[in-house]
Order: C-alpha cells, then sequence, then structure tokens
C-alpha cells in the first residue's frame, strides 16, 4: 500500500516539524515578541512560496528523483547552521534555507507520485489518499517530541536530520538507478471501493478555485494561530518542554480527520457541500480557541484547528492531482504556494493581534470572520460546478 516514497515523505514531515517547533520554541525562549516570530514565520513561508513557485515544478521538465536527491544533499549542509544558533535572529536564515528545501520538496512528490501511479492505473483519490496520511502521520511525531527535543538535545535534532537527509539521497538515488522515474504499482492502490469517476472541464476548474480558497483560509486559521502556541502556552505557565505534548494534537486532527474523510466520496463535485463541511469546521476551531483558558481546552481548540485545515485540504489536493494534463508538478507547486502564503501570512496576523492585546478570545473571533469569508468565497467560486458532477465511466 506504500512504497518507498511514501516512507521518504513520512520521515522528512517528521523533520520539518522537529525544526519548526525547534526555532518557534528557541524564539519563545529567548522571548521574541508575538509580532517577532510572526514575523519570523512570515520570512520563512515566503521562502517557501517563492521555491515552490521557482522550482516546485521542475519534476515535470526534468524528472523527480534525482533532483529530490541533490536537495536533500543541500538541506544536509543547511542543518548545521542550527548549531550556532545564539540569538533571537540567528533563527531566520536556518528558518528561511528550511523552507526553501521544503518548498520544493512537496510538490515535487506530489508530482512524482500522482503522475508515476496514474501511468499504472491508480486514481488521483488513492494517491491523495496515502500521501495525506504519510505526511500528517509524520507531523504528529514532529509536532509532539520538537519542543522536547530542542529543549532537552538540540544537537540530536540537526545532527539526526543530517544523517536523515544522507540516508533519503542515497535511497532515492539507488531506487532511480534500479527503476528511473517509474514507481512500482502498489500491491493495495488504496481505499477499498469502486474509484470516483473522472472531473475534467470548466467544473474541474471551478471545483479547484473554491477548494483552494478554502485551503488557504483554513490553513491561515490553523497554522496562523498553531505556530504562536509555544509563545502563548508558556505564557499560560505550561513548560516549553511540554508545548508540543499540546500543539500535537492539531496534527492529531488532521490525521484523524484523513482517516475518516478520505474512505467517504459523497464530497466529490458538490462543492456546496465542501462549502459547509470546511466553513463549520472553521466556525467549530474559532468558537473553541475563543474559549480556550487551560491547557486542555487548548488541546481540544487546536485539535479541531487541525480538522478544519485537513477537510479542505483533502478537497483541493484531490482536485489538483485529478489533472488531466501533464502537470503534475505544477499543480503540487500551487497547492504548496497556497499552503505557504497562509503559514506566512497567519502567524504574522495572529501575532499582531496578539501583540494588541487580543489574547486567545480575539484570535477565536478571527477565526470565526475567516469562517464566514470561506464559506461564501466556496460558494461563489463553485457556483456553476455544481451541475458538473463526475460523469460515470463508459
Amino acid at each position: 500500500m506504500f512504497g518507498l516514497v511514501h516512507v521518504i515523505v513520512f520521515l522528512f514531515s517528521v523533520l520539518l516539524w522537529l525544526l519548526i517547533a525547534a526555532w518557534n520554541t528557541r524564539a519563545a525562549a529567548w522571548s521574541m515578541s508575538y509580532a517577532s516570530v510572526g514575523l519570523l514565520n512570515f520570512a520563512a513561508y515566503m521562502a517557501y512560496v517563492a521555491s515552490a513557485l521557482l522550482l516546485g515544478h521542475m519534476g515535470d521538465r526534468i524528472g523527480f528523483k534525482r533532483p529530490l536527491a541533490a536537495g536533500f544533499l543541500a538541506l544536509a549542509c543547511v542543518l548545521p547552521t542550527g548549531f550556532f544558533w545564539t540569538g533571537p535572529w540567528m533563527l531566520l536564515p536556518t528558518a528561511c534555507l528550511v523552507l526553501v528545501f521544503f518548498g520544493f520538496f512537496y510538490p515535487s512528490v506530489e508530482g512524482l507520485l500522482s503522475h508515476e501511479e496514474a501511468k499504472v492505473g491508480v486514481h488521483p483519490f488513492s494517491t491523495t489518499a496515502r500521501f495525506s496520511l504519510s505526511w500528517s502521520s509524520g507531523n504528529i511525531v514532529g509536532m509532539l517530541f520538537g519542543p522536547w527535543l530542542i529543549q532537552k538535545s538540540p544537537a540530536l535534532v540537526f545532527a539526526g536530520g543530517m544523517a536523515l537527509c544522507l540516508a533519503g539521497a542515497a535511497a532515492l538515488w539507488g531506487h532511480w538507478r534500479r527503476h528511473g522515474e517509474a514507481l512500482p504499482r502498489p500491491s493495495s492502490a488504496g481505499f477499498s471501493g469502486p474509484a470516483p469517476p473522472p472531473l475534467e472541464g470548466a467544473a474541474l476548474k471551478r471545483l479547484r478555485l473554491g477548494a483552494r480558497a478554502a485551503l488557504l483560509l483554513g490553513s491561515l486559521a490553523f497554522v496562523g494561530t498553531m505556530l504562536l502556541y509555544p509563545k502563548l502556552l508558556s505564557a499560560s505557565g505550561v513548560p516549553l518542554a511540554e508545548v508540543g505534548f499540546i500543539t500535537a494534537f492539531g496534527n492529531v486532527g488532521v490525521f484523524l480527520t484523513f482517516l475518516v474523510l478520505l474512505p467517504m466520496r459523497f464530497w466529490i463535485g458538490r462543492p456546496r457541500l465542501c462549502a459547509l463541511l470546511s466553513g463549520g469546521a472553521l466556525l467549530l476551531f474559532g468558537a473553541s480557541l475563543a474559549a480556550a483558558r487551560t491547557p486542555a481546552l487548548f488541546g481540544l481548540a487546536v485539535a479541531l484547528g487541525g480538522v478544519a485545515y485537513a477537510v479542505p485540504y483533502t478537497f483541493a489536493l484531490f482536485y489538483g492531482l485529478a489533472t488531466p494534463d501533464a502537470d503534475n508538478a505544477r499543480q503540487g507547486a500551487i497547492h504548496e504556494t497556497l499552503i505557504g502564503l497562509s503559514q506566512g501570512v497567519g502567524p504574522l496576523a495572529a501575532g499582531l493581534l496578539l501583540a494588541a492585546g487580543a489574547g486567545p478570545a480575539g484570535l477565536g473571533l478571527l477565526v470565526v470572520g475567516v469562517a464566514a469569508i470561506s464559506v461564501l468565497l466556496q460558494l461563489l467560486l463553485g457556483s456553476g460546478a455544481a451541475g458538473g458532477r463526475p460523469r460515470p465511466n463508459p
């Protein structure tokens, strides 16, 4: 069911969230202001966006595996900068360079999986399901242990990351030498049941627009608040080393949503239903965040935030990978660009709001407003696609 590329996605997703937790935990430990933490993450994610736009579609032209292996070696050269963190603004170069790599990495693996699995008859629905479960399970591990490791054993984060990069480069290069760009067909392509019929034409484009608008706003609300939790929770008396055990509930919410939503295909080609599902999840997240006053309530809020992120993510990734054109990496690059934009702007906006004294209640009200905008945008952008439901296969 899962192959080498899925293992790589899992392990590098662990590494990504170890590193994100590392610089945000260090920022909290050094008492950086909310606005400064937001600005740090904004700069890093703008590097992610630039990388996704400039490098993310490279695989469509020159192949995927060899550039990915070279990218792993480049990241191995970047990670030693973490050993030289001696003050707040030493975090910026590492954060930006790390996210330059991941802005290239995720579109490339999305393009590789969707392009090569389509050749052997795997439906985009199954590709979406297995890729989503791979990265979301990795995120749980990284977020869970990131704050603890950077406080207790920072050298392990960076030395372990370097070892992973070298091993990943060797494994993927060896796979390319044996199989070229091809991926063996999985013995079990995904969840059971008949594959959904194909989408195409103007209906697919409108469904993509609506889903991507929802993803942009859901990601902005979820990650925009979660990246500030180390500082927010430490200010509430939670030890920094233990913050990850609360914030990891967000990625648990993501993973469980995928497990529930992905086997159910009733939402495909139904933009109004998608708008209600994603908007309703955001509304619940905003209301719970506004009421959060204790670590347990923060854990519940961030878990609901993970749901609010995962629902539109599923829709947007499926409609992107279900491309009838040979632009798999380009669609992945657009997908990751939206995530990078929202995850850069979100922490900056939330940091400025917290710096102005809004507190969790103010963040919750902001998310409720975002939920209303999400529903309206999806209904507007998806109008006309409802009549374009997938046609049955002949």
